[in-house]
């Protein structure tokens, strides 16, 4: 090979080792099975059987997840059957369909959307008090 052919194969070499934004897309139509981990963008519009861990995931309309996600930002707009595990926020479009287990620190669920299973939050849930339990003690200051 010549001097100009290793230059030309070393680019090609490095261009298609080198995805610096560490972006998953399964596109349209796509079916994949496995495991996704280390990802920063993970975008399903296709069918994936696996397990997934991603900064921020995006099921789309079309999009089928079977199996596990764990993210910290999730965006649901598709059919998801299995875990959903959100470390910061978790969005679920009118258009969803989960079933399954849901653990989130701060959950947006849109009218419509469809979820069956097991929903849970993350971290500490602080006792609340009600307000017959607070209507002596307002009584008493006169604070009604």
């Amino acid at each position: 090979m010549s001097e100009a052919e290793n230059e030309t194969q070393e680019i090609v070499n490095h261009d298609l080792n080198s995805n610096d934004s560490k972006t998953i897309v399964i596109g349209s139509g796509v079916r994949m099975e496995g495991k996704i981990d280390g990802a920063m963008n993970s975008d399903i519009s296709g069918t994936f059987n696996g397990k997934i861990k991603s900064d921020s995931i995006n099921i789309s309309p079309s999009g089928v997840l079977v199996g596990d996600i764990i993210g910290s930002e999730v965006n649901v707009s598709g059919k998801v059957e299995g875990t959903i595990s959100s470390d910061e926020q978790l969005n679920i479009s009118s258009s969803a369909d989960v079933k399954g287990t849901i653990e989130y620190t701060s959950l947006k669920a849109s009218y419509g959307a469809k979820i069956q299973g097991k929903v849970s939050h993350k971290g500490i849930v602080h006792s609340i008090k009600s307000v017959e339990d607070e209507l002596p003690n307002m009584i008493d200051e006169n604070k009604i």
